[in-house]
């Protein structure tokens, strides 16, 4: 995976991070910076699941309107 517009960031890690870092990148052959890459997208995706859950507890969009959001009278959007 090439990144057009990467930044440069440094980092540390516990050794047992680090080594599987290694370990992981020698089995497959993934840059490490696209192991961390793919690490960070998937925490992100999880605090967005983790956010999204939380609104739906919380019952704020029960006052919205359903429907497709076009007046039904004019089939403009509202």
């Amino acid at each position: 995976m090439t990144y057009q517009n990467a930044q440069r960031v440094t980092a540390s890690l516990p050794p047992s991070l680090a080594t599987f870092l290694d370990e992981y990148q020698k089995q497959t052959g993934v840059s490490k910076s696209e192991i961390i890459a793919l690490g960070l997208k998937a925490l992100q995706e999880k605090l967005l699941a983790e956010e999204y859950a939380a609104y739906a507890q919380s019952g704020e969009f029960a006052d919205l309107e359903t429907g497709d959001g076009l007046d039904d009278e004019s089939d403009q959007w509202r």
